[in-house]
């Protein structure tokens, strides 16, 4: 069996596949790994490659790979950034300095489309991305999630201080600071979707922890992948290194 890793900054997902179809997944809390909990995988499989895909701290990352070897005695490698792969040609000077995670949703959502896409990963910081109809990768944008936006306004003011999780969807007006604070971060996060949208004319891909939160307020033609990260590390053309 091989298991593919996504590493986030806030979650970690994983699945498990015989090379054809997807057997098992799961994920949990970044968080989790690095209280000497490691990763929640099945003890009765046999695995033998681990792919993985990290943009969160090395100790993580680390934690993770000593706990496959051991528990697996599978072979690691990490996927990285190149210049091309999959038909898909880095748009950074230094393709190095892409995160990985964004450089393997672009190539997934190409490998699958071959059209000219904007890709929205909602998650802790939220990453767009455009890509040409002939797969040149035109960069981006970052900013924060729907979460770090409500924590940078608490960080940041003395009054607007907003300490319930962004779990509710709405974008009418908020008729208090909690409400307010939710449905205006939101509002920023489908307002730059929608203005990238109308101006690039692109087939629309979305992923992410917080993609559904989106999803209601944006066209109906636009996609949701939530395993587009997973997707790309499945892809042959991926580079990797051997850990």
């Amino acid at each position: 069996m091989i298991l593919d890793i996504d590493i986030g900054n806030s979650f970690v997902k994983w699945r498990l596949s015989d090379g054809a179809e997807v057997r098992q997944f799961g994920s949990q809390s970044t968080k989790s790994i690095g209280q000497q909990r490691g990763l929640d995988l099945p003890e009765e499989v046999s695995i033998s490659q681990a792919r993985l895909s990290s943009v969160a701290a090395s100790s993580v990352q680390n934690a993770l790979v000593t706990q496959i070897k051991n528990q697996f005695n599978a072979k690691v490698t990490l996927a990285k950034v190149s210049s091309t792969a999959a038909g898909v040609r880095c748009g950074y000077a230094d393709p190095s300095s892409l995160g990985v995670d964004r450089w393997l949703a672009v190539v997934a959502a190409y490998h699958l489309y071959q059209t000219s896409l904007l890709i929205v990963d909602a998650g802790s910081a939220m990453t767009l991305d455009l890509v040409s109809e002939d797969g040149r990768h035109l960069g981006g944008y970052i900013l924060p999630g729907l979460t770090l936006m409500r924590d940078a306004l608490w960080r940041g003011t003395d009054r607007v201080k907003v300490d319930r999780e962004v779990d509710e969807c709405g974008i009418d007006p908020g008729m208090d600071t909690i409400t307010a604070v939710n449905h205006g971060s939101l509002l920023a996060a489908i307002a730059t979707v929608e203005k990238l949208a109308n101006q690039y004319q692109s087939k629309v891909v979305v992923t992410g922890g917080d993609a559904k939160k989106l999803l209601p307020y944006l066209h109906p033609n636009i996609d949701y992948l939530p395993d587009l990260v997973l997707d790309g590390l499945a892809l042959a053309a991926i580079s990797t290194i051997k850990l």
